[in-house]
């Protein structure tokens, strides 16, 4: 009879023991929440899709000849760069952060170029910010967000279109736009981070940013060289996908 219960009492811990086992190994994925820290934060990526809104604002009793280049109402740009590191504290699946970055951009010419004209330009703009993301899943290494931000950008931009002219095929100027000025910057982002070290994390992320409110000078010449200054105010957004690199203190 003594036999019996030792053989019962020994199962019993053998059971107690496999089953505290078979908890322990399900549950690995708590070991890689984050935890509550600073860290550091640096991206790289491509545009995937770009464009400027110039407006012209004339003064009261200010006019254009008709016959004067304008610049279109939308200019679409090329594929571009953009990059930018900052710092952060993450709240257990709260992060807020600060970034500086730097956007760059040429002009697609077929925005400009048509049996009358020829132009090309550039975009540049250097960006500060404050962001804010969520992490959807906090457990795991795989944590997808949502998140954005605000801030100002400092835009350099410019935009010549030259007529062509009938007689010798020669270009002379038509309407140009060049100048630098702050404006209001917000973003919207998407994205996911995968941790491929207890606090080294990479992330793709996507972005959908605009920046509204800066206002540049002008240049607009009719068939008669006659020349005016009208200025022009700016609202441009873009679409990037950046893939970053993120360090825990």
């Amino acid at each position: 009879m003594s036999n019996v219960r030792s053989e019962i009492a020994r199962r019993s811990r053998r059971f107690s023991f496999s089953r505290s086992a078979a908890i322990a190994g399900a549950t690995p994925a708590s070991a890689q929440k984050a935890e509550p820290g600073a860290y550091v934060v640096a991206g790289a990526g491509g545009q995937v899709d770009s464009d400027v809104k110039p407006r012209q604002v004339l003064n009261k009793g200010q006019t254009v000849s008709k016959t004067a280049a304008t610049l279109p109402k939308n200019i679409d740009n090329k594929s571009g760069f953009t990059g930018e590191l900052g710092m952060g504290y993450g709240f257990n699946g709260f992060r807020v952060e600060g970034t500086a970055g730097y956007d760059t951009a040429n002009i697609n010419g077929k925005a400009l170029n048509d049996t009358n004209y020829i132009g090309s330009g550039r975009l540049k703009s250097f960006d500060l910010g404050v962001s804010a993301y969520v992490d959807l899943i906090q457990d795991g290494p795989f944590k997808p967000f949502v998140g954005g931000g605000i801030g100002a950008s400092h835009v350099n931009y410019s935009a010549d279109r030259y007529a062509r002219t009938a007689n010798s095929g020669t270009l002379k100027p038509a309407a140009s736009l060049d100048g630098k000025d702050w404006g209001f910057r917000w973003h919207l982002d998407a994205g996911a981070s995968y941790d491929v070290a207890p606090k080294t994390s990479i992330e793709l992320l996507g972005r959908y940013s605009q920046t509204s409110g800066m206002q540049m000078k002008g240049v607009t010449i009719d068939q008669d060289r006659n020349r005016t200054t009208p200025p022009y105010k700016l609202k441009s957004s873009s679409t990037w996908i950046m893939v970053g690199l993120r360090q825990n203190f």
